[in-house]
């Protein structure tokens, strides 16, 4: 009796994913597009809900398919002929008409020329259209669309020779509107020509009155420290071939290969470690029981920075981290690469510390008395401040 009740109520959702889908492209001809019959039923995931191939699931957002059938239905006044499989109008007007509903935020972003945070007011109406004005005197204007959890906003620029757009992406969550705070990202073309994206936050404000205080008043400490230096730019050049994407390249990928770590913990023993080094400069650093990931990268022709997490998340809250500043000259007489490290993940006598590089195979042919003389020398600097070196 299980396995035919499931048959039947897979049977089931796909003909009503099937008998959403006709509802939608019946509306559609009415010009009344999906993005409004979502703001209409309260409900974002209609895509989903009508490709039953791609999400089989059962209750999307809530609601089972036929759930969701029978609210389109009632919103729009419809019928369903089961025997021509067609959507029939009933009586009354297939639209209503809608007061117009505006809500008023705060955009923040880094400005990163002026190296500040800059602000700009943005108006929502009817969360399908979005204006959006500047201190600078740069007005913008475009649409708005919520689908699932997230909100999207493509602006262009008026006033403009060349017409400039935007891209604004916010995860809006569960709550579609409304909420006082949004996090998420811009992508367009800064005003000295550069492309470039980043984070941006809104701030809901609720009143038109509380609009020019808040743009005028001072950045809010919190705001500009989660979104200091978060701007990526692009260079404004066309490369002939790869080899001109980056001139620190090469540098960096002469050190790809195989690596010892070594590092003196806290009782001054010499840990070792084994890390890889990849040619796209990513790097894996391997313990007995714990993997750290990250990258390298050049600080000037003589340093490599190298950022090492515990795992590779989206965020660097509470993340254990290891970054190492390595001296990428060394000698005949020592084989090692000096570094100075910096972590919250090892168990050194300090958070900074000296330890030291060095070539598997380099490793492996060398004399071992030498290599044990320059392990000698860590265990001593174990620390570029150590605890009894300061004075009160």
């Amino acid at each position: 009796m299980n396995s035919i009740r499931v048959v039947m109520t897979t049977s089931s959702a796909k003909v009503y994913a099937e008998r959403v889908g006709r509802i939608l492209a019946y509306l559609k001809e009415q010009k009344i597009p999906q993005c409004e019959v979502e703001q209409r039923i309260n409900y974002t995931s209609l895509s989903k809900a009508k490709n039953y191939n791609r999400y089989p699931q059962t209750v999307i957002e809530k609601l089972t398919r036929e759930e969701l059938y029978n609210l389109l239905l009632k919103e729009f006044g419809l019928m369903y002929d089961e025997n021509t499989d067609s959507v029939v109008q009933l009586k009354g007007d297939i639209r209503k008409t809608r007061d117009e509903s505006t809500l008023y935020y705060i955009m923040y972003y880094y400005a990163f020329l002026r190296q500040t945070v800059g602000k700009a007011i943005v108006k929502i109406i009817n969360m399908n259209r979005v204006i959006m004005d500047y201190r600078l005197y740069e007005h913008w204007e475009g649409t708005c669309q919520v689908i699932e959890n997230y909100t999207f906003m493509m602006m262009e620029k008026t006033g403009e020779v060349t017409p400039v757009q935007k891209l604004v992406c916010l995860f809006s969550g569960t709550k579609k509107t409304g909420r006082p705070i949004l996090l998420g990202t811009y992508s367009t073309i800064k005003r000295d020509g550069i492309p470039a994206a980043g984070k941006i936050l809104f701030e809901r404000v609720y009143d038109k009155k509380s609009l020019n205080k808040k743009i005028k008043s001072e950045t809010d400490p919190r705001i500009a420290f989660y979104l200091m230096n978060q701007v990526m730019v692009t260079e404004t050049f066309t490369p002939n071939n790869l080899d001109d994407l980056h001139i620190w390249f090469k540098l960096v990928n002469r050190f790809a290969g195989q690596y010892y770590f070594f590092y003196p913990n806290a009782s001054r023993e010499v840990i070792r470690a084994e890390m890889i080094w990849y040619d796209d400069s990513r790097i894996e650093l391997n313990f007995a029981k714990i993997s750290y990931a990250g990258s390298a990268k050049p600080l000037d022709p003589h340093t490599l920075k190298l950022e090492i997490s515990d795992e590779a998340g989206y965020s660097d809250i509470l993340e254990a981290r290891i970054v190492l500043f390595m001296n990428i000259s060394k000698t005949l007489t020592n084989p090692f690469y000096n570094c100075v490290g910096i972590s919250n993940a090892l168990e050194t006598a300090s958070n900074s510390f000296t330890c030291l590089l060095i070539e598997k195979e380099v490793y492996d042919e060398s004399p071992a008395e030498k290599i044990e003389s320059q392990l000698e020398k860590i265990k001593c600097t174990n620390s570029l401040v150590s605890p009894a070196s300061i004075k009160s």
